[in-house]
């Protein structure tokens, strides 16, 4: 039936932290997962639009860092948000990053899914999840598990509101 069949159609914005080689390997990871996925159309991850190609690791005109750069790079990835239908984060719960909650808040306020992946390196129970973030995402996967991203339904983003660490 049409209502129900999987069709790959779905555009998601990959946010995510990218700043040491764990990250950026996580990056990697769920790029992965989300291709195998049948209802995921288009895969937009920031760091693949940088402008004119600055970036911490590559400067080839010198203005990383710079207004120019700032201004054009907020503005890219406030358009690719827009023009994106789910939020796939993926959350550094050891190295919270204020540009990914920033992110999760735009497709809250435009009442779009958010799917959110946390990575942790100890138990969940010695983490605390803030209550606008806890409520605010839509869906919460298990930590470090990226398999979940081949097969979840983005055609159908239904919620999945259990936060698997404490909540303030």
């Amino acid at each position: 039936m049409k209502n129900t069949d999987q069709v790959a159609t779905t555009k998601i914005y990959l946010a995510t932290s990218y700043f040491n080689p764990t990250q950026i390997q996580r990056v990697e990871d769920a790029l992965l997962a989300l291709e195998k996925n049948p209802t995921v159309g288009i895969v937009h991850q920031p760091f693949d639009f940088q402008y004119k190609d600055a970036s911490i690791n590559s400067d080839p005109e010198g203005i990383f860092g710079s207004l120019e750069w700032q201004v054009a790079t907020y503005n890219n990835d406030v358009n690719a948000v827009a023009t994106s239908d789910v939020c796939v984060a993926l959350y550094d719960m050891d190295e919270i990053d204020e540009g990914i909650c920033f992110e999760i808040g735009m497709f809250v306020a435009m009442k779009k899914p958010v799917v959110l992946l946390p990575f942790t390196t100890k138990e969940n129970d010695a983490y605390e999840a803030n209550l606008m973030l806890a409520r605010g995402v839509s869906s919460w996967l298990k930590p470090n598990d990226f398999q979940p991203l081949e097969t979840f339904n983005f055609n159908h983003p239904m919620a999945q509101p259990v936060v698997p660490f404490k909540v303030i």
